[in-house]
């Protein structure tokens, strides 16, 4: 059996006076790879920082056999940490050009940390959400260094793919407790749908015995009271002797109804009731009603030509996206995905768009936010709706009554990235534009986003590195290359991630 590396015992944790996590015993062991999943502000960061001893618990012992090196989802990069160890071969793999560190991209800066640290060797390793901003390339380059990794890997993630490449166990948080699920994400899919199963069953089971049990002993107290009432009357009439040894007989067919009577209603007590296993509850975006646009291509590109600074990322290029259609466009870090984007909501040189298109944009940076208004006041300053419904749409995308009125500035990466969606959906629009709408938002929301996209009456155009969002959700695929959009299949975006996708 491999050697324990750390343990959690009796570990309580409480942020603002909410129980945040309480672990009675986690126990981790040399190349466990255990991917930590769960809704945003559940926890998972807070458990991975107990981990790393950046956070100490207001009660429990943490059991620490081992260092660890550690990848902080939202740390600042910085440029001279572990400079004379920099493994320039990672390096060169992740793609990331040798530009100062405040001119990269998000992904690129996200590649130079990840280098950071993995070019020092530790036999632990904590990773938050390491996949975020990162393109294909990028996601398959630090598979790579983490299947060869000799050592324990405790990682937060959202992305289904690195999961299931990755993980050999899963702990979901949820409701301040972490429950174990031996395999990956879709092994831990499987086993979540057949406990549901089984706790239906359990249920149902439990109800109809119950009122089989309950039933039976309201029949034999019926009885036992009918065969009273007989038994009295006998005994107030002037019988003979053999007829009073019937009316005996049944007063003990009477105790025995009662006797059975109770002997159900013991084990109706002893029964172990079943209650159905709580299920978060699913996230509704509202449908909006729709200005009608009636052209076929309320989009189009016409000899588009887009430079930034000396790099030209689009040459004469032409594209027109249909009406109604969910729009995927896939690329490497830096291939200008998000700055076409803000190139068509600006209306610019060389595209053309239907008079009706009114746009909703999601931006990819939407998360750093600094308002210190309340969230509920931020949304009414930008809507037209009622309260009552921005109170609902906020109440679907995961916010409390009591979060509505934390200021947006105090807002998490997750939290504020849900602000950001929530933006899209108070605003009158036909035209969905999101720039990487699966950073920073937990699994649920991603899945939401995956049921809105595909049910929205109207047009969307994003782009994405999550390749099973993609799949799932478009209709239409295009692909940067040698600086075009071109169409492809989804047989093709498979090819592009590097493996077939398992299809569930």
């Amino acid at each position: 059996m491999n050697r324990l590396t750390i343990k959690l015992k009796n570990i309580t944790h409480s942020f603002d006076s909410k129980e945040i996590l309480s672990v009675d015993e986690l126990a981790v062991y040399e190349n466990d790879r255990i991917g930590i999943i769960g809704d945003n502000g559940a926890g998972k960061s807070t458990l991975l920082n107990i981990i790393s001893g950046d956070i100490v618990p207001e009660k429990g012992i943490v059991q620490r056999e081992i260092c660890f090196n550690h990848f902080d989802q939202i740390a600042e990069a910085d440029e001279m940490l572990h400079v004379n160890h920099l493994d320039g071969e990672l390096l060169s793999r992740f793609g990331v050009p040798t530009n100062r560190v405040e001119t990269l991209s998000g992904g690129e800066e996200t590649k130079f940390r990840l280098t950071q640290v993995l070019s020092t060797y530790q036999p632990g390793l904590l990773l938050d959400e390491p996949t975020t901003h990162l393109d294909k390339k990028g996601v398959e380059s630090l598979i790579g260094e983490l299947t060869y990794y000799y050592g324990t890997l405790v990682f937060v993630s959202h992305d289904r793919y690195f999961l299931n490449k990755l993980a050999t166990k899963i702990w979901e948080v949820a409701n301040g407790t972490v429950v174990e699920y031996a395999g990956n994400y879709e092994a831990y899919k499987q086993q979540k749908a057949l406990a549901v199963l089984e706790n239906k069953r359990a249920v149902e089971g439990y109800a109809k015995e119950k009122k089989r049990l309950e039933q039976a002993i309201s029949q034999k107290k019926q009885q036992a009271e009918k065969s009273r009432q007989v038994s009295d009357k006998k005994k107030k009439q002037r019988i003979k002797p053999d007829r009073l040894s019937a009316s005996r007989s049944k007063d003990t067919v009477q105790k025995n109804l009662m006797k059975t009577a109770k002997a159900m209603e013991s084990r109706l007590e002893k029964m172990t009731e079943q209650r159905l296993i709580e299920t978060a509850a699913p996230i509704v975006f509202p449908i909006q009603k729709l200005a009608a646009i009636h052209n076929k291509f309320p989009v189009r590109g016409e000899n588009v030509t887009i430079t930034k600074g000396p790099r030209t990322l689009f040459n004469e290029c032409d594209f027109q996206f249909g009406l109604n259609k969910k729009i995927a466009i896939v690329g490497d870090n830096g291939s200008g995905k998000t700055t076409l984007l803000q190139h068509i909501v600006a209306n610019g040189d060389g595209i053309v768009l239907s008079p009706k298109v009114i746009f909703s944009f999601y931006r990819q940076m939407a998360y750093k936010l600094s308002s210190t208004r309340p969230v509920l006041d931020y949304l009414m300053q930008q809507t037209d709706y009622t309260e009552p419904l921005v109170r609902s749409i906020l109440n679907n995308l995961g916010f409390s009554q009591i979060e509505i009125t934390k200021a947006v500035g105090d807002l998490s990466g997750g939290e504020a990235t849900r602000l950001a969606l929530a933006l899209l959906f108070v605003k009158p629009a036909n035209v969905l534009v999101l720039d990487e709408p699966t950073n920073f938002v937990d699994l649920r929301t991603i899945e939401a986003l995956e049921n809105l996209i595909r049910s929205y009456a109207g047009t969307v155009i994003f782009t994405s590195h999550d390749f099973y969002f993609v799949e799932r959700t478009a209709d239409d695929i295009y692909a940067i290359k040698n600086k075009q959009l071109k169409l492809i299949s989804k047989e093709q975006l498979m090819e592009l991630s590097g493996s077939a996708f398992d299809r569930k």
